[in-house]
């Protein structure tokens, strides 16, 4: 047997294979930037359209309510729906939301264009994580589904920068108008390289009850619940924060964000080799991490430098998050890979963001904006005792194993 015969051929991809799987992933970037963008605005909007910022944080909870049961809802009721046609539809959500909210005339329809948005987002979310693998021969199907989830993870941290940076300069209703434009890109990229993608398996609400099923997905699941509403408890009240206890004026508030994003990037890219290598200790590592830059924020965040440090630290692990959990998903049970799997996942991520930033402004009105703070390095704390608990397991290392033998 010669070489030539004994030696697999190397995967490849075609360029516009990769292309159709970049569309994909710029459309993940633009829909988890526009669920964030609020964030950066909570104080400009609060003022504008006289609510307190208690009440303008439910710009992030409302569409994370409807984002969760949409991840569920539209992969069942699209189960006929070829998924360009449905990821194209989605899109345009995004940007339909958009210009809807920076026209609102009042807080109610500004709420109203949020719920829009949550539809867009859960859809595509949980139908976006299953068209990577069918874009790609299989043995580069986890690297276009990495690829999506990194704009999922970059998104979360640009989202919230890019509020305050464009709302200085053109004001808080430019700032959706802007982003509404941007989600034209990936409509755009997605009209000219996805391709037709038939539905290869009937979605059903039944279906979701198999994951549910597995002792170790359920235990992931609740992972993925304590650290994303541990982050959004603490997180959607960052710049008022920064500008009630740092004393940070808007361009501050701005820069401060740009490290938290820049930071988030770095720990997103660095990630997925760490967690290659060694999943349970890089995922208790980046828990850990985040507990303990929400604890600092209230104690060194009054000050610049300090909160300079603390907020590059914070977005480095939380970066890390959206991947790392993921990945202890599909490890805990590889069927999680699948339009089933990732609904399940977006429904509890997405509900996560809306329990933490309903948290964070429940204790916003009692205490204060230290007190979010604090309430999500509790959750953050829970989080990383469960994981810890899990890693000694033994039990829980044989999932791992068998996913990497497979791989062999």
């Amino acid at each position: 047997m010669s070489i030539e015969e004994s030696t697999p051929p190397i995967a490849t991809a075609s360029r516009r294979a990769w292309l159709a799987v970049l569309s994909v992933a710029v459309g993940s970037f633009t829909l988890v930037t526009n669920e964030f963008l609020p964030v950066g605005l909570l104080s400009d909007v609060a003022a504008d359209l006289h609510v307190s910022e208690a009440t303008a944080g439910t710009m992030i909870t409302a569409p994370g309510i409807i984002a969760a049961v949409s991840a569920l809802a539209l992969p069942v009721l699209f189960q006929r729906i070829d998924r360009r046609a449905a990821l194209l539809g989605l899109s345009l959500t995004f940007v339909l939301a958009d210009v809807l909210a920076g026209l609102a005339p009042n807080f109610p329809v500004l709420l109203a264009a949020r719920a829009l948005l949550g539809i867009g987002i859960g859809g595509f979310w949980a139908i976006a994580v299953g068209v990577g693998t069918r874009l790609v021969p299989q043995q580069l199907g986890q690297q276009a589904t990495s690829l999506i989830f990194g704009g999922i993870s970059i998104g979360t941290v640009v989202g919230v920068p890019a509020g305050p940076l464009l709302g200085n300069q053109f004001g808080w209703r430019a700032a959706f108008l802007i982003v509404a434009a941007l989600g034209l890109l990936p409509v755009i990229l997605q009209a000219i390289f996805l391709p037709r993608l038939a539905v290869a398996k009937a979605v059903t609400l039944r279906s979701f009850g198999a994951l549910l099923s597995s002792s170790r997905a359920r235990v992931a699941l609740l992972m993925t619940l304590l650290t994303i509403t541990a982050q959004f408890a603490a997180y959607t009240f960052v710049a008022p924060f920064l500008q009630q206890r740092t004393g940070a004026s808007p361009t501050l508030i701005s820069a401060l964000l740009l490290v938290f994003a820049a930071a988030g990037i770095l720990g997103n890219f660095a990630a997925a080799p760490a967690l290659a290598r060694a999943l349970r200790p890089t995922v208790l590592c980046v828990l850990a991490v985040l507990a303990l830059s929400q604890l600092l924020m209230p104690v060194f965040g009054t000050w610049t430098a300090g909160a300079f440090i603390v907020i590059a630290v914070w977005g480095l692990a939380y970066g890390a998050v959206p991947v790392a959990l993921q990945t202890w998903l599909f490890h805990a049970d590889p069927r999680a890979a699948n339009e089933n799997g990732s609904g399940m996942f977006v429904a509890i991520f997405q509900s996560s963001i809306a329990i933490g930033s309903l948290i964070g402004a429940v204790m916003v009105d009692a205490s204060g904006t230290r007190a979010a703070m604090y309430a999500g390095a509790v959750l953050a704390t829970a989080a990383l005792a469960l994981t810890a608990f899990v890693a000694n397991n033994a039990g829980a290392q044989t999932p791992v194993r068998q996913h990497q033998s497979d791989q062999l």
